[in-house]
């Protein structure tokens, strides 16, 4: 078993958590958006505590007539932001989370590794880059996992310039204007910098997503 998959797991929990409770509070089971995953993926590479997102998503929640206008977990950023100036000396322990095989992790590479293969077919121009990255995938030594997900983060930065390389124009075009459509809702709600990080990463996820490429990272194992 592959002791150092409990960061994996921690962070998969720390998903799952947050989702499940903007979910009970607004009393009804809400598909979270691309917005909301890249918030929550901030909150994490920001070390914010479990613990602190959903007390600032209750937060959220408790101002009067608050449940009729959530429909985003963008509604919270500002109340999280109060709960981690308020404990910012805080910390909380992680859960104890079971083991991922070896196998399990993989299996799962290899399913990212057949996703990008998938683009050569799409790119036959690109195919040697394509294939060189899936190969890359499934070559990936994962004894140690921190320095597996630099390298699969470093092979996702290849990976988008190449698809935004190999894209049509329209793509692109296509992929802000969604960005910006998803957006505009809370530009009043966040600073410049918040904004200007959040269009960067929803463009780059959308753009995946459009040719159906998950990211590349083992905190999606689960």
């Amino acid at each position: 078993m592959l002791t150092s998959c409990h960061d994996v797991l921690n962070y998969f929990n720390y998903f799952t958590e947050i989702e499940n409770h903007f979910q009970t509070r607004r009393e009804v089971f809400t598909l979270l958006t691309t917005l909301d995953w890249v918030l929550i993926e901030n909150w994490k590479e920001q070390g914010v505590p479990l613990e602190f997102v959903l007390k600032g998503i209750d937060r959220a929640f408790d101002k009067p007539n608050a449940k009729r206008r959530i429909n985003s977990l963008a509604y919270c950023v500002k109340p999280i932001e109060q709960v981690c100036q308020e404990q910012k000396d805080l910390r909380v322990e992680k859960p104890s989370l079971p083991e991922v095989s070896s196998t399990e992790v993989a299996g799962y590479l290899e399913k990212l590794a057949s996703s990008v293969s998938l683009l050569v077919s799409k790119f036959p121009e690109f195919a040697s880059k394509f294939s060189g990255i899936a190969e890359s995938i499934r070559a990936l030594d994962v004894s140690n996992m921190r320095e597996a997900e630099q390298t699969l983060s470093a092979l996702e930065e290849k990976l988008i310039a190449l698809i935004k390389v190999a894209s049509d124009e329209s793509v692109l075009l296509d992929a802000k204007r969604e960005v910006d459509a998803d957006l505009n809702p809370f530009r009043s709600t966040m600073t410049a910098e918040q904004l200007a990080m959040l269009e960067q990463q929803m463009w780059r996820r959308k753009l995946m997503e459009r040719f159906d490429v998950p990211r590349l990272s083992l905190f999606y194992l689960i």
